[in-house]
C-alpha cells in the first residue's frame, strides 16, 4: 500500500484536531521550533515483492487453512500476540509471524496497562512481548521467535543461525545514547496505539530516562530532560548521519543482512533500525532505505507507520 499526500494530510489534520502532544513536559512548543515537515520518503515496494517466506500449508497441516491472495496460514485457534508498536523486541515477534505468513491477533496494550501482561507473564512481569498460543504462554522475543518458527504446524523453518556479527552489535552500542534521547521523546509524541491516553505517555516517560546516571525511574525531572533532548535534535541527528554511514556496507542485500540467507540477524538489524525511521532529518543511505523497505513488505511491519500517526514529522 502507498499513502498518498492528500490521505497524509488528512491523517495528521485529524490527529493534530485530537491534541495528542504532550500537555505535562510542553514538548510541543520545542519541535514547532524546528523546521516544517517534509514529505515522507519511504514507501511499501509493489505487493509483487511480498512472496519471501511465504508458507504455502500442505492439507495434512492440521487446524490451518490457505485464505487471501498473501498466502496466510490461519490456525483453528489464532495466536494472540501482545505488543507496544515502538518496542523493538515486539517487532521481532511480529516479523516472523509475517515472514511465515500466520495469522494471529495482534493485540496493542496501553503503556500504563500493569494487570494484563503481569496476569500472563509466569513472572509476574509487566514485559511485552508476550504470546498466548492456544493457552501456552510465550516471552522473551528471541524465545518466541525460535518457537514459532521451529513449530511443524507452520512448515520447515526459515530463519538461519545468528551469524555473531560483531560489527552491528557495536554500531548499535555506539549510537544507543543518541538513539534513546532522539526516539523517547517522539514515541510519547506520535499516536501510537500504545500512548492513546496521556496516562500512558507519562507512564513511559517516568519509566525510561534519556540518562540513567542523572535521573532515575519515576524522577519528574525526565519531563523537562524529553524537552531539552528535543532542543537539541539538530546536534544529535548530525552526529547520526555521521554514524549512519557506516551502515551501507554492514548490508549484504536487501533480502538479508548477512551473507547465507535470511537468518536471526535480520530479526534483530531490522527490529532496531525501523526506530530510526521516525526522525526526521535522519540521512538513510540508498541500500538501507532498500533494505528497510523490503524487509518492511515482507514481514508486513511498517516502517511508514510513523507517517500515519504522528501530526508532525519530526
Amino acid at each position: 500500500m502507498r499513502f498518498s499526500a492528500q490521505s497524509l494530510a488528512v491523517a495528521a489534520a485529524c490527529i493534530i484536531a485530537g491534541g495528542v502532544l504532550m500537555s505535562n513536559a510542553n514538548l510541543g512548543s520545542a519541535v514547532r521550533a524546528r523546521a516544517a515537515p517534509k514529505v515522507a520518503v519511504f514507501r511499501r515496494p509493489q505487493a509483487a515483492s511480498r512472496g519471501l517466506g511465504r508458507m504455502q500449508p500442505s492439507a495434512q497441516i492440521t487446524g490451518l487453512q490457505h485464505v487471501g491472495t498473501t498466502n496466510w496460514m490461519v490456525p483453528q485457534v489464532l495466536p494472540k500476540v501482545y505488543v507496544y508498536d515502538h518496542c523493538p523486541f515486539c517487532v521481532r515477534v511480529r516479523m516472523i509471524y509475517g515472514l511465515k505468513g500466520i495469522r494471529h491477533d495482534l493485540i496493542w496494550l496501553q503503556n500504563d496497562d500493569k494487570q494484563t501482561p503481569m496476569s500472563m507473564h509466569p513472572q509476574q512481569k509487566k514485559v511485552l512481548p508476550i504470546v498466548d498460543d492456544g493457552g501456552r504462554i510465550l516471552i522473551e522475543s528471541l524465545d518466541i521467535v525460535k518457537a514459532v518458527d521451529e513449530d511443524p504446524r507452520y512448515g520447515s523453518p526459515i530463519l538461519r543461525p545468528a551469524t555473531g556479527r560483531k560489527d552491528i552489535d557495536e554500531w548499535v552500542k555506539s549510537t544507543k545514547a543518541l538513539m534513546a534521547g532522539l526516539s523517547r521523546p517522539r514515541y510519547v509524541m506520535t499516536y501510537l496505539p500504545e500512548f492513546a491516553f496521556q496516562s500512558a505517555k507519562d507512564a513511559f516517560i517516568l519509566n525510561h530516562p534519556i540518562d540513567k546516571s542523572k535521573f532515575s525511574k519515576g524522577d519528574p525531572g525526565i519531563f523537562e530532560e524529553y524537552r531539552e533532548a528535543l532542543m537539541r535534535s539538530d546536534e544529535m541527528i548530525s552526529a547520526v548521519n555521521e554514524k549512519i554511514r557506516e551502515v551501507e556496507d554492514m548490508i549484504y542485500s536487501p533480502d538479508h543482512v548477512s551473507p547465507g540467507g535470511l537468518s536471526y540477524d535480520d530479526i534483530t538489524f531490522f527490529a532496531r533500525f525501523r526506530g530510526f525511521t521516525l526522525i526526521k532529518g535522519v540521512q538513510f543511505g540508498p541500500k538501507l532505505v532498500q533494505y528497510l523497505e523490503n524487509m518492511s513488505a515482507k514481514t508486513e511491519v511498517l516502517i511508514e507507520y510513523v507517517y500515519l500517526y504522528t501530526s508532525i514529522y519530526i
